[in-house]
């Protein structure tokens, strides 16, 4: 999601692209229910009631069986909520003539130069180059780039909360003196990726059985071996935890020296919360467990905020558009919903062909890609349907 990479937006905006100060983004129930812990009923069912990581809660662990199944149906769900956002994407960018014309060569081009690069990478799969194939150095990037994507997306949606607030949240210090939006900006980005580097270093050194069902993770543990076996691990647990406390307390002062309410930081605080309970699930359940449990609030939140945007931008305007059909009304939701779901359903069985591998590559590729040009809060047309009173 594109405001993750946004330059950050001073919030004296013009009165017309002010919101209602509420902070909400659409309001509690759905802000809750649907972007911050959209994920929890799969978190539920994917422990308590399919048993993955139940060791977490002090239960016996699965049998290698059971496991094995419990994790492949937990995988389908997952990847299915996974597919029907990143269609979403598409929609927006090829369903919308305004989006579309922003960058009509890129648009064309770089899925034409995405499918060349990454068919070519399938089919010499077998080559290796210094012992790496170019299949296995696509993969690397999909999946790096997936999880900045992810986190990005949360740091992005924490900077719609603070535009949301406006000039409640940008004075700080006792004398109320003007914050740098940039300082704030700079704040909420290094709170996300220190707790982020202290759920990396906990999962490394205190489940570092997590990493023994998987070859290669088996073999980046040995790498790192000298770094998270005693003394070193706890070494590094205790400097991540240093740092994850520091910024940490800078970012709680410095959000209640604002000049916003408790009630009017509580959109923002519980959405900082639901992050944190989610890097918690990577410790407690293990880094199969939380990546899954990411991977589906990533997805559940991106769509939700879709449809919230679409309404807010087509709602009631005389745009004839796929974009504008699918996401003006949040009574239509269902429809792309469905339709995706569907398609996913049909190509299934396929998931295991070289196509299927490609396509769904390129796919992942093309959204994160897209995502960045398209999710620009400074630009008017996106700014103000989000700043836009509910």
């Amino acid at each position: 999601m594109g405001p993750a990479g946004e330059r950050p937006t001073p919030s004296a905006a013009p009165a017309s692209q002010r919101a209602d100060g509420s902070g909400w983004l659409r309001g509690p129930a759905w802000d809750t229910a649907v972007l911050a812990y959209g994920w929890v009923p799969f978190y539920l069912w994917a422990v308590l009631g399919l048993g993955l990581g139940r060791d977490g809660f002090g239960l016996a662990p699965l049998s290698r069986t059971a496991g094995s199944a419990a994790l492949a149906t937990a995988t389908v769900v997952a990847l299915a909520i996974t597919y029907v956002h990143r269609h979403y994407t598409f929609l927006l960018v090829y369903g919308d003539r305004q989006t579309w014309a922003g960058r009509v060569g890129a648009y064309v081009w770089a899925p034409l130069a995405v499918i060349a690069a990454v068919a070519l990478a399938r089919a010499s799969a077998s080559v290796q180059l210094l012992g790496i194939s170019p299949w296995l150095v696509v993969l690397f990037i999909t999946g790096v780039w997936n999880v900045w994507h992810t986190l990005q997306q949360r740091y992005g949606i924490g900077r719609i909360y603070a535009a949301k607030l406006g000039a409640r949240l940008d004075q700080q210090g006792r004398g109320r003196d003007r914050l740098d939006p940039a300082a704030h900006a700079r704040r909420d980005r290094a709170l996300l990726w220190s707790l982020a580097l202290v759920t990396a270093a906990a999962v490394l050194v205190l489940r570092p059985a997590s990493f023994a069902g998987h070859m290669r993770a088996r073999q980046v543990l040995r790498t790192l071996a000298p770094l998270v076996q005693p003394p070193g691990g706890t070494v590094l647990l205790l400097v991540a935890l240093a740092i994850g406390v520091f910024v940490s307390w800078r970012w709680v002062a410095a959000e209640r020296r604002s000049g916003a309410s408790l009630r009017e930081l509580a959109p923002r605080w519980s959405f900082v919360a639901s992050t944190v309970m989610l890097l918690a699930v990577f410790v407690v359940h293990g880094p199969i467990v939380g990546y899954l449990c990411f991977g589906t609030a990533h997805a559940i939140e991106y769509v939700g905020f879709v449809h919230h945007f679409g309404e807010r931008k087509y709602g009631g305007a005389p745009q004839r558009n796929l974009a504008a059909a699918l996401f003006g009304s949040i009574v239509r939701a269902p429809l792309p919903l469905a339709a995706m779901l569907g398609l996913f359903v049909l190509l299934r069985p396929w998931a295991d062909e070289a196509v299927y591998a490609v396509y769904y590559t390129v796919t992942s590729l093309l959204h994160f890609l897209f995502d960045g040009w398209i999710w620009k809060v400074r630009r008017p047309e996106v700014r103000q349907p989000l700043l836009r009173a509910s």
